[in-house]
């Protein structure tokens, strides 16, 4: 049971790791971007991101709090 809790939290903490490399693209995206409405997308589409990066944490603590 155990080595299965261990799967599933490096697989939650690889798909941190991917969505913080997403992130650096669209901040790099978001730098070149002068139009105002496109900036707000790739904005929305950063907090989205984080979002999931906050999910992905709570599910990580959940994790390593029932061991």
């Amino acid at each position: 049971m155990v080595n299965n809790r261990q799967k599933v939290f490096d697989g939650l903490l690889q798909d941190y790791a991917a969505l913080d490399e997403s992130a650096d693209i669209v901040v790099r995206q978001l730098r070149k971007i002068s139009n105002p409405d496109s900036r707000r997308k790739i904005i929305k589409e950063l907090r989205n991101l984080e979002n999931r990066r906050l999910e992905l944490l709570d599910q990580m603590d959940g994790l390593a709090k029932s061991t």
